[in-house]
């Protein structure tokens, strides 16, 4: 199987999800069990402040038994330049390979430093894409997609 495991809290990681199911990837949403409601400045402030210290959000329950072969890519937004909360928490749940596993990282900025530093911390051993703004520039996006 092929899985792209996300999380979006703005659309971005939905839009890469269809075009990514199009590839024959299966997409798995990661959900919080508390929404975040709609982005504002102290939001921002709240989440990237989360996102900094490596804290895991609630998240719903997620129905997901991965083989050794399955490929996966791991979908997140940059908060703060490190990955998003709910990641943090996928990430601490399963097992991943830290060969193979890909991850996809699209900030509504260029701060992607630390979570790569942080994904090298964790062991993963892929460099990670970075699709900035996917929504804004979709073609640009799509171009970047057909690299995996």
């Amino acid at each position: 199987m092929k899985y792209f495991i996300y999380f979006s809290a703005t659309g971005n990681g939905d839009f890469l999800a269809n075009i990514l199911k199009e590839k024959g990837y299966e997409p798995v949403k990661v959900e919080t069990i508390k929404p975040l409601g709609k982005m504002n400045f102290f939001r921002i402030l709240k989440y990237g402040g989360q996102a900094m210290t490596n804290k895991k959000a609630k998240i719903k329950p997620l129905s997901l038994e991965l083989a050794k072969d399955d490929e996966v890519i791991i979908g997140s937004p940059i908060w703060n330049d490190r990955l998003s909360t709910p990641i943090n928490t996928v990430l601490s749940m399963f097992e991943f390979d830290k060969e193979t596993t890909k991850f996809i990282l699209y900030p509504a900025g260029e701060g992607t430093k630390k979570s790569f530093k942080q994904l090298e911390k964790l062991g993963f051993k892929k460099q990670p894409l970075v699709i900035s703004y996917p929504l804004k520039k979709q073609d640009a996006a799509k171009e970047l997609l057909k690299t995996l």
